[in-house]
């Protein structure tokens, strides 16, 4: 009886220190561009998939996820060498320079993001998600995981899958809310892809700082800007049209 006491107890303690709750993920988005665009002539003018990185980092309760820079020696996927106007649609993921904080312990949630050559802070409280749980698991980056599923309120369909190893409620973009990091995303199957590449146990505290940079902003006021600048959003993303210098 000793024997098997103790041996419970020696892979209670291995359990434990398998978890971690301080890191940094590193997120490749993949989004498909063309799924939902019906105009064939739209289509020629936008690359197929759009793919960038993000960073999140988290520490207990605190978590804050932001781009990555891109490479300023990459081509650039809109440029077709033929100038005039081009389109570029934004579907989903920070913007460039912009940084998500959430706090779970208060459920505070602030978003940094600059638009029209200003700044701004949109601050918000972090919504609750209506997961479904299952049994099904499967192996990501040698973490096992667990399957979730939601429907949207614009009714996407999303499959996560999360891990217990780090056991926090974080997840890329705006995906969360599981007892467990979210180590990948599937919407629409296959439309946009949120997968984990790389881990780090290690987290920076400057990272996990709240955003000071810009001005304080309801999601309604900042929804209204966007409306007024670009027209409401389709379920297509909102349409840019920029001039080339």
């Amino acid at each position: 009886m000793k024997k098997y006491l103790l041996a419970a107890v020696i892979l209670a303690a291995m359990s434990a220190n398998a978890q971690t709750k301080k890191g940094a993920i590193v997120y490749e988005r993949k989004v498909d561009v063309h799924r939902r665009m019906q105009d064939e002539q739209m289509k020629a003018m936008v690359p197929q998939f759009q793919t960038a990185k993000s960073q999140l980092t988290f520490d207990g309760n605190v978590c804050v996820y932001k781009a990555m820079p891109e490479d300023d020696n990459a081509p650039d996927p809109f440029d077709n060498g033929g100038g005039g106007n081009r389109v570029v649609i934004k579907i989903g993921g920070p913007s460039d320079n912009a940084v998500m904080y959430r706090n779970y312990s208060n459920q505070k949630f602030l978003e940094q993001t600059e638009l029209n050559e200003k700044d701004y802070i949109i601050a918000d409280t972090i919504k609750p998600q209506q997961w479904k749980i299952s049994d099904e698991t499967k192996t990501i980056m040698n973490h096992i995981c667990k399957k979730a599923t939601m429907k949207t309120e614009r009714g996407n369909d999303v499959i996560a899958w999360y891990t217990e190893d780090i056991p926090l409620p974080v997840g890329p973009d705006m995906f969360g809310g599981l007892p467990g990091a979210i180590l990948l995303v599937d919407v629409n199957n296959g439309e946009m892809l949120y997968t984990a590449r790389e881990f780090n146990a290690t987290a920076d505290s400057k990272d996990l700082e709240e955003p000071a940079k810009g001005k304080h902003i309801t999601r309604a006021d900042f929804d209204k800007i966007l409306d007024d600048l670009f027209g409401p959003a389709t379920p297509d993303g909102r349409r840019i049209i920029t001039k080339d210098n």
